[in-house]
């Protein structure tokens, strides 16, 4: 997938934008801008792309994305009926006269956590759609009032996911420095022969022991965020096309394509071939 930067156009008298629109399917390209950008899914379905993060999305899916972070949401391959989505852009300069007020504290917080992309899960989403549907249609100084008012909703949420997360923080520094080994260790020899029993000696664990740390602490398997990792690097080495799809899939600690082309699939929702172009 090609990167474009987007931009944006305010409706007249607006300092930005707030729509709900329909389409048979999702057709824009991978993209960023300087914008705050807020993505509601009301109906679809398929593989949304924030900066490194690959996830499916479905109906009730509510992402916050900060400036510059590349993004982009693709229908899968089944035959989709219609798409439907509520999208709200501002520039990140909007709120600034207010930004450092003790008031917007947790604004600021939900700002920077955007930075990262922030996912807020399904049963939260529901509550914010009638507030979008509101925004849309106010008028002048209530328009802005109300996105003031769904920042401070969406900012008190305290179960949010960081779809591109910095190093990984739990509560107790002896988690915290096991987790950050391990993490630093994929990411230097993702493209090396990596074992479970590799990971629990660099955890310093029993591998039963490890795995149950591993996925209590990250919501995922080692081998998930093994081959997450991979695909990830696969997904960014596949825009330069200097390189052939199996020069990659070795590259990215692949040794066997047909496993490849299953965990690319498995975690993007096309072949290689098809997000490559």
């Amino acid at each position: 997938m090609k990167l474009k930067q987007e931009k944006i156009i305010y409706p007249v008298q607006s300092s930005f934008k707030a729509v709900k629109f329909s389409v048979p399917k999702l057709e824009m390209p991978f993209h960023f801008h300087p914008e705050y950008e807020l993505v509601y899914i009301v109906k679809g379905e398929g593989i949304r792309y924030i900066g490194e993060s690959i996830q499916k999305f479905k109906n009730g899916d509510l992402v916050f994305i900060g400036p510059d972070l590349a993004h982009v949401w693709i229908n899968n391959d089944q035959p989709v009926t219609e798409t439907e989505a509520v999208v709200l852009q501002f520039p990140s300069d909007l709120l600034a006269s207010f930004i450092e007020k003790p008031e917007f504290n947790l604004v600021a917080d939900l700002f920077e956590n955007a930075r990262y992309g922030i996912s807020f899960p399904e049963i939260i989403a529901r509550n914010f759609l009638e507030i979008l549907d509101d925004l849309i249609a106010e008028k002048g100084i209530k328009r802005l009032i109300s996105l003031i008012k769904l920042l401070d909703c969406l900012s008190k949420e305290k179960n949010i996911n960081l779809l591109n997360e910095p190093d990984f923080k739990p509560k107790r520094k002896d988690l915290d420095k096991r987790i950050n080994a391990v993490h630093h260790y994929v990411r230097s020899f993702y493209n090396q022969k990596i074992s479970i029993k590799d990971a629990a000696e660099i955890a310093n664990m029993e591998q039963s022991a490890f795995c149950r740390f591993f996925k209590e602490n990250t919501q995922k398997t080692f081998i998930q965020f093994l081959n997450e990792t991979r695909v990830n690097q696969a997904c960014r080495l596949l825009l330069d096309k200097n390189l052939t799809i199996s020069q990659i899939a070795f590259n990215c600690g692949f040794f066997n394509m047909a496993n490849f082309y299953k965990q690319f699939k498995k975690y993007t929702g096309v072949s290689p071939a098809l997000y490559q172009k």
